[in-house]
């Protein structure tokens, strides 16, 4: 089954943790002035943000 709960739960963290990974890549390849310069929360808050939005992308309901 394709669409059981499991596999969607997984591919929604899946999700949640490559998005993770995309923000510290972004953040990564700035200049370290810049890197400076932005608050401690971007990094957590952009996580955050595309985790929520991939989260609900895999959590609506099947038609």
């Amino acid at each position: 089954m394709r669409n059981n709960l499991l596999s969607r739960a997984l591919m929604g963290l899946a999700a949640c943790a490559v998005a993770f990974f995309v923000v510290l890549g972004v953040v990564a390849v700035l200049p370290r002035s810049l890197q400076d310069a932005l608050p401690d929360g971007v990094l957590g808050g952009a996580a955050v943000v595309l985790a929520v939005a991939a989260a609900r992308r895999f959590a609506r309901r099947a038609r």
